[in-house]
């Protein structure tokens, strides 16, 4: 009996223990392309609504820094595209700007699983809330 190329693959993968047979689904490839040319578009991005809020009020810093980063590591496990992290203003901080406001900006500025990020709108917490993407 004569083997063709794929009856010699198989068995090749057989043998390698992998039977699968990787299929290039190129719809699939292209709507991720196009996700990910949206969410290069500043105007889109802000326009998005949050996926997940975490609100940091209460919280010392050591809290809000380890709450924070639970936060953003089990949004980027779900899939997530845009968080949105309620710090306060700082009103009642005493220091004028909110000692959680900086914290925030820090960590979202030296976390490489993060991306663009701003001030929400004002229904959503204006200066006291910060929208931020998640890499994928």
């Amino acid at each position: 009996m004569k083997k063709d190329f794929g009856d010699i693959l198989n068995q090749w993968e057989k043998s390698c223990g992998n039977e699968s047979h990787a299929t290039f689904d190129k719809d699939s490839q292209r709507e991720k392309f196009d996700e990910r040319e949206k969410m290069r578009d500043s105007e889109y991005v802000k326009k998005l609504q949050p996926q997940d809020t975490i609100d940091l009020h209460g919280l010392t810093q050591d809290e809000a820094r380890k709450a924070l980063d639970d936060f953003v590591a089990n949004s980027k496990r779900r899939g997530l595209r845009k968080i949105l992290v309620i710090h306060g203003k700082g009103i009642h901080s005493g220091a004028g700007d909110g000692v959680l406001s900086g914290l925030v900006r820090k960590f979202i500025e030296s976390d490489k699983r993060l991306g663009q990020f701003g001030h929400a709108d004002k229904t959503m917490g204006g200066s006291g809330a910060t929208w931020v993407v998640v890499r994928q």
